[in-house]
């Protein structure tokens, strides 16, 4: 008898993974968005490192039955709600210390600097729409959480290590509800919507080993576009080279490509070029 090594894979799967870490947005306004045009997405943080965790927890009222095992079904209610996302900050930008610093302003001290100062308010600081903005295979537009109202809540901390470790700003944002709808937890997802299957595209000639230089051709169904990337790394739309014509392979290049229609993409396919 042979033996399978049991998984949840299925068709489709390799086009429903999230790629990196994301990238993390503030004052995103949903009514101005447009996928296409990252002008429209928010103010940039910065790099990170470590990566991003958005996290939502729950917290149960459950009523207890005399005579019943465990929970009875219907018989709790939601008691508490928290949308919380943390990252670390690698760039230390006098904005990104001032949204660890509630209360804290920048004032003109003189010719070459700004002094970040305590204006003695008690007062809760101004919140942001936190945007985080992460790539799926599968789909040429991101897939973005957003936290509503949110702001910092963790303590400052900026460690400057011994030197041979990144420095890093902690930072820890917590979303608030509002007081128009209190009872809606203050985050969404935008997800895209689609569902085509798109063709992956061809290359010519077939990849392999050359002597000299060559030009490969990139095919697709029509009207699709093709993006591609000669760095190994997985190509986007917002990452990848649109194809245009041939591209020229002057010394051993893995080439990636996939093909767009839409809001849907094909799976990425990879060309290895050996050039002696």
């Amino acid at each position: 008898m042979a033996y399978k090594m049991r998984n949840g894979l299925r068709s489709g799967s390799s086009k429903r993974l999230m790629i990196g870490p994301g990238a993390l947005y503030k004052n995103f306004d949903l009514a101005a968005f447009d996928p296409s045009n990252e002008s429209t997405w928010g103010e940039l943080l910065g790099a990170t490192k470590g990566g991003n965790e958005f996290e939502s927890s729950l917290e149960w009222h459950t009523v207890e039955v005399d005579g019943a095992l465990g929970t009875v079904e219907g018989m709790e209610w939601l008691t508490k709600a928290e949308a919380k996302l943390s990252t670390n900050l690698l760039e230390i930008t006098k904005e990104n210390l001032l949204m660890k610093l509630p209360g804290f302003g920048a004032y003109n001290h003189d010719a070459n600097y700004e002094i970040l100062k305590h204006d003695g308010s008690i007062a809760p600081t101004m919140t942001t729409n936190l945007a985080l903005v992460g790539e799926i295979t599968g789909k040429s537009i991101p897939v973005i959480i957003v936290l509503e109202q949110a702001r910092c809540v963790d303590a400052f901390n900026l460690n400057l290590g011994n030197g041979k470790d990144d420095v890093v700003l902690k930072a820890e944002f917590q979303a608030r509800f509002s007081e128009d709808d209190p009872t809606r937890i203050p985050f969404y997802i935008l997800y895209p919507k689609g569902g085509s299957s798109v063709a992956a595209p061809v290359a010519s000639p077939a990849p392999g080993t050359y002597t000299g230089s060559v030009q490969v051709t990139l095919a697709a169904a029509a009207g699709v576009d093709i993006y591609y990337t000669t760095d190994g790394s997985i190509p986007t739309p917002s990452t990848g080279t649109k194809y245009t014509g041939p591209i020229d392979i002057t010394a051993t290049t893995t080439l990636k490509a996939i093909a767009v229609q839409g809001v849907d993409t094909s799976n990425v396919v990879s060309f290895q070029y050996t050039i002696n």
